[in-house]
């Protein structure tokens, strides 16, 4: 009898050891994981951007891009605050000219969040300015698709493809852009240019004057207005033209001073 009750008080001692000991070496599931480096991660954002935030980002407007719709899921509202960290990464690095440092984060963000155009017009904006001209023209293509509001894009896509050669959607696209933006001497300088291999010489006129207006020391624009008009027989015109292009800095232009207008 005795050897039964030793026994079983054995077994017991036994049992909650080994409870014990399982308790110890519990994990953390995936999905506690998950949710702890997501609060671990907020956390970090919210102390780098020193914003006065509570711990609970989810709670405070400042920190947490609001949806449009009442969205319960919390690993949505997760992909959304992480799109809008590497957006702003991405465009402050773009901002500061590292253009090829920015892609990744905008890569990124896009991949979270895909349906906000400004991330594409940015990334555009990187790889026109890395010479990757038909991928930025795919870029700002898809950032007018989803509406964005920055008539820039226009100019830019128009840019990239004044670059490859593609003069006809070129021109199509500064002509929109000059409709809406009528501040920019480059959008009108870009589209004399096109005007001018189409042989509009008027309207090619009309645009470097407009240039010039807008910018008085553009030489190129003086220079480009000048042989344009000695297309026209225009002489005059484009003596005074490429002097002033020439005082402007533009040195190329004193080999046709002397081609035409020493004479």
């Amino acid at each position: 009898m005795d050897i039964l009750i030793i026994a079983g008080i054995v077994l017991i001692i036994v049992f909650v050891v080994l409870i014990l000991k399982k308790r110890g070496n519990k994990k953390i599931n995936y999905k506690d994981r998950i949710k702890l480096e997501s609060i671990l991660e907020n956390e970090e954002f919210i102390k780098k951007d020193g914003d006065n935030a509570t711990k609970n980002p989810a709670s405070d407007s400042t920190n947490v891009l609001q949806p449009t719709v009442d969205i319960q899921d919390d690993t949505i509202i997760k992909v959304t605050d992480k799109s809008i960290k590497y957006y702003n990464k991405g465009v402050a690095l773009v901002k500061g000219e590292k253009y090829e440092e920015s892609i990744p984060y905008l890569n990124e963000a896009i991949r979270l969040n895909s349906s906000e155009g400004i991330t594409y017009y940015y990334r555009g904006i990187a790889k026109s300015k890395l010479n990757l001209f038909r991928d930025a023209i795919d870029d700002f293509t898809d950032a007018m698709l989803r509406q964005i509001k920055v008539v820039d894009a226009f100019f830019q896509r128009g840019y990239a493809r004044l670059k490859i050669e593609d003069n006809e959607n070129a021109l199509l696209d500064f002509t929109h852009y000059i409709s809406i933006e009528k501040n920019n001497p480059e959008a009108f300088y870009h589209k004399g240019i096109l005007e001018n291999g189409e042989k509009n010489y008027q309207i090619a006129i009309n645009d470097f004057s407009n240039a010039v207006i807008l910018n008085p020391n553009h030489g190129s624009a003086y220079f480009e207005r000048g042989m344009t008009k000695q297309i026209t027989g225009d002489i005059s015109g484009c003596c005074k033209d490429l002097k002033t292009a020439f005082d402007k800095g533009y040195l190329e232009a004193y080999h046709y001073m002397k081609k035409f207008c020493d004479k």
